[in-house]
């Protein structure tokens, strides 16, 4: 098949000089479409800090500057793409490139097929799009609900790839003062001060914790803070910019992902690929890629009130039986492998477009 994969976006934070989720995913999509023998253009704005990652996939890169949903030119330079390259499928991964490709489609007067990949909150804004990808059932049940053809929103999780002569990493026995960990921007839907406030409520069980937290955001210094008023700011760390999973993972006890609102949770992948045990919330995507008590531990998000309780009564079973952590490690490293690689699931995201295109073709 040939695929053209669009990503129109801007960087305008503090994490400008970092490939995001978004962003890995338009990178993914493009190596792993034609490691199952595809041709990719990927287009995307000029100078993005992504840019030589797009092109080690081995696609072409079509840079397109555009300025908004009404610039003519942008449309009309994708219309004459869509013209030369003659595409089966056309892959979007932002409002934008939705809008600005249903244009172009129509100025070269071909129904080719497009097919949205929703990384967002809000799948109601691709209705207009052929086909959805979300990365969740609720999603999906949410775009049906809002009008969408059944037959035409599909759910495919996030995908991870396993780093190049990777090893096993060899946890060991849990440390004496526990060691919990968690990766994400900080933000107010993370709810981390949730686990600095349940490793207050396990200082007063008498069970001392650290916890270390790598990412950055705009609620460090509230993080900091909270810390301080709970008389932890010797047991809290932010580290930053995290790069370095393997030594991240390497120094910790339990991963935990407490999230209010959370579309999938790749850092949860990271985890069960570095076989550490976790703790995650029941928020949208943690509650499909986990099981309870199988392959990781779930609280409940839904009374924000008694989730540290939650977090620490779930920390202190860990703790209290850490050959149960260890199974469930396994266990979840085990469904890393079986369904989120990025090798099972760029065949499975090959399947789906393959059958969208020939549905298309027999219309």
């Amino acid at each position: 098949m040939k695929i053209i994969n669009i990503l129109f976006n801007h960087k305008s934070s503090a994490h400008d000089n970092k490939i995001l989720g978004v962003e890995r995913c338009f990178i993914d999509y493009a190596k792993y479409l034609i490691a199952n023998g595809n041709t990719v253009v990927s287009v995307a704005k000029p100078n993005m800090v992504y840019q030589q990652d797009v092109k080690k996939t081995g696609c072409r890169l079509f840079e397109l500057s555009n300025f908004g949903r009404f610039d003519i030119f942008a449309m009309s330079r994708l219309a004459l793409l869509f013209l030369s390259f003659k595409p089966d499928a056309i892959i979007c991964h932002s409002g934008r490139a939705l809008y600005l490709a249903r244009v172009a489609r129509f100025l070269r007067g071909r129904k080719t097929p497009i097919i949205v990949i929703d990384h967002g909150i809000n799948p109601k804004k691709f209705l207009k799009a052929d086909y959805v990808l979300t990365v969740n059932s609720f999603f999906s049940k949410e775009l049906i609900k809002a009008g969408k053809a059944p037959d035409t929103a599909f759910v495919i999780p996030n995908m991870m790839e396993v780093p190049a002569a990777f090893v096993d990493l060899e946890k060991k026995p849990f440390q004496k003062v526990i060691k919990l960990g968690s990766l994400g921007r900080l933000y107010p839907e993370k709810y981390f001060d949730k686990v600095l406030k349940a490793m207050a409520i396990l200082r007063n069980r008498g069970i001392e914790s650290d916890y270390v937290i790598g990412g950055v955001g705009p609620m460090e210094n509230h993080l900091n803070n909270l810390a301080k008023e709970l008389d932890l700011q010797k047991n809290f760390k932010i580290l930053g910019w995290t790069d370095d999973k393997r030594k991240f993972f390497d120094n910790i006890d339990i991963f935990i992902l407490p999230s209010f609102a959370e579309t999938f949770g790749i850092v949860l992948l990271e985890a069960m690929l570095y076989s550490t045990p976790i703790i995650t919330s029941n928020s949208w995507g943690p509650d499909e890629v986990i099981f309870n008590e199988v392959d990781g531990l779930k609280v409940s998000k839904d009374d924000e009130a008694k989730m540290p309780e939650l977090l620490a009564d779930a920390i202190e079973r860990l703790i209290d039986d850490e050959n149960f952590a260890k199974k469930m490690a396994v266990a979840a490293k085990e469904k890393f492998y079986a369904n989120y690689s990025a090798e099972m699931v760029g065949k499975q995201l090959n399947r789906i477009i393959a059958a969208i295109v020939e549905r298309e073709n027999k219309k």
